[in-house]
């Protein structure tokens, strides 16, 4: 497979500095401002191989039909365009101009098999291909052999950068709870919530538990009223969380 060109540091840095020397302010077309535009930090522009790109300001409506690669092991455990790290078993992709944070569909119109998933990186910069899928996404869609696949992106909506409230879910019935860690200090908890978030866990979220006299943030992966959707998030969390567990 031939992987597509993915860069961390540098786009970490542009996507949270704004290191203006290697960024053009002004989008083709338009004559200079007095003062250069902000940006959000999901639609920065950057430049990549001497080519400037500028996201788009919204995903909204968006719909594209093309080539699909994919990314794996010399990248996991790697910062990502947003910060958040590179989790090649989890579920995520990286595009050039959706805005960071968006969640999408993915479907690989070979054998219409889909997954749904967030942008949390920037590429793919190989001519030709519109999206970079992590492994776990491949794997889901059956792309892993193939290396690249023609698929459809259908935008659904976007995960604000600084969201980290406590969900409330009420789910009726047995459940079992993916458990990924508890935390004395609510930073940590928060990390750990958005590094989920941004592979794919749209259900992650933080809970509070006392134990003897101590407060604790419990971060779960998810809730499943299938045992055996459980244990398969287990099995994809357990590289990365060990200590994970199901609680019914």
């Amino acid at each position: 497979m031939r992987r597509a060109v993915f860069f961390m540091g540098l786009l970490v840095v542009i996507a949270f500095a704004g290191c203006t020397s290697r960024i053009h302010s002004t989008p083709p077309g338009t004559s200079s401002p007095s003062t250069p535009p902000s940006y959000d930090a999901k639609t920065r522009p950057y430049t990549v191989l001497g080519r400037t790109y500028y996201p788009l300001q919204t995903a909204r409506g968006y719909d594209e039909v093309g080539m699909a690669s994919w990314y794996g092991k010399d990248f996991h455990g790697k910062k990502t365009a947003n910060g958040y790290i590179y989790n090649m078993y989890g579920v995520s992709a990286a595009h050039k101009t959706l805005p960071l944070g968006t969640k999408v569909r993915v479907t690989n119109l070979e054998n219409n098999k889909s997954v749904v998933l967030v942008i949390n990186d920037r590429g793919p910069f190989v001519r030709g291909r519109i999206i970079d899928l992590s492994y776990g996404a491949a794997k889901a869609l059956g792309t892993v052999d193939t290396g690249v696949a023609k698929v459809r992106i259908s935008a659904l909506g976007s995960y604000p950068q600084s969201q980290t409230a406590v969900k409330r879910v009420q789910i009726t019935g047995k459940v079992f709870h993916v458990r990924v860690g508890a935390f004395a200090v609510r930073g940590n908890a928060e990390r750990v919530y958005k590094q989920l978030l941004s592979v794919g866990y749209s259900d992650a979220r933080i809970t509070i538990e006392n134990r003897n006299g101590q407060r604790l943030h419990i971060v779960q992966a998810g809730s499943f009223k299938s045992r055996d959707k459980a244990e398969q998030v287990l099995e994809r969390l357990k590289d990365d969380f060990p200590t994970c567990y199901i609680v019914s």
